[in-house]
């Protein structure tokens, strides 16, 4: 069974009612390390600087190429452990912010980012 360190909503590892360190299994394990992936900036991974999403290529330059961001994205996303297949994947400006959502496929079910 996949298990990580749970995070809150600041993506801050917290305390389980038992004093432990949480940990999250299942779907929602790999549910949090598609939304790790999705904060890893390309270059980033000193011993891996392949992983990780092209931000600044792709959406911080002042030529943003959001279908370059999406094809990364899911790329990025297809990568982790559990993950069988991004269903969706969406992508756009909200004002001047990046937001997204995916639907994912894994060993565990489907849930959505």
């Amino acid at each position: 069974m996949t298990m990580t360190f749970a995070v809150d909503t600041d993506n801050d590892l917290f305390l389980s009612s038992a004093g432990n360190i949480a940990i999250s299994t299942g779907l929602q394990a790999v549910l949090e390390d598609c939304e790790h992936a999705m904060k890893t900036v390309l270059g980033e991974c000193v011993l891996d600087i392949e992983r990780g999403i092209p931000d600044f290529e792709t959406i911080w330059s002042s030529r943003a190429n959001l279908p370059q961001y999406i094809f990364a994205a899911v790329l990025a996303l297809r990568a982790v452990e559990g993950v069988q297949s991004v269903k969706s994947f969406n992508a756009g400006y909200v004002g001047e912010s990046l937001v997204y959502q995916a639907t994912i496929i894994t060993i565990y079910g489907e849930g959505t980012i």
